[in-house]
């Protein structure tokens, strides 16, 4: 799949866990928004880790969190619902063998799913505060993603527990929020 395939196929694909809930296509966010929003994310909560005294890498972090989900463009975006995660993340791996990308980008990926670096914990932390900010966004419109909303809260803090970043994250959720 090329990439300006690519790039169009995530612009156009909704996420599923949203219209599941009953947000209408036309207003359900799409892949990309949601891969911008944790890019800008990352990059705050990188910067707030720097200035707490973290070594970390903000550009790094907003690239992974920029490419978490790429491989949706082939496999759509397959819900937690679906209770597959184990398939989903098998599935993603084997996407990016037709995605017209560099092999760093499918690095990025292994490095996400294996949270095996900070930066790879701040995009993981970032991605549940986008789906989160998206929620409460949708809940505001009267929409019930309620368990989307804390369901992603509990792993961004579950996630950002494990490297004593819980102070940053939640002073990032009241930028957020406000």
């Amino acid at each position: 799949m090329r990439l300006g395939e690519v790039l169009l196929a995530l612009g156009s694909l909704a996420r599923t866990g949203w219209m599941l809930r009953g947000v209408p296509a036309a207003i359900a966010e799409s892949v990309s928004e949601h891969l911008f929003m944790s890019a800008i994310i990352a990059y705050e909560l990188s910067m707030e880790a720097r200035r707490a005294g973290f070594n970390v890498d903000p550009g790094r972090a907003v690239l992974i969190a920029l490419s978490h989900d790429l491989a949706e463009a082939v496999i759509g975006d397959i819900s937690k619902r679906a209770g597959i995660e184990e398939a989903k993340v098998e599935a993603e791996l084997r996407a990016y063998d037709v995605l017209d990308v560099s092999p760093d980008l499918k690095s990025l990926y292994q490095e996400y799913r294996e949270g095996s670096t900070l930066e790879a914990v701040i995009a993981g932390i970032s991605d549940n505060l986008a789906t989160y900010l998206k929620a409460r966004f949708y809940e505001r419109l009267g929409y019930t993603v309620g368990d989307i909303a804390e369901g992603s809260l509990r792993r961004a803090l579950e996630l950002a527990s494990r490297r004593g970043l819980e102070d940053i994250v939640r002073y990032m959720l009241g930028r957020l929020e406000h």
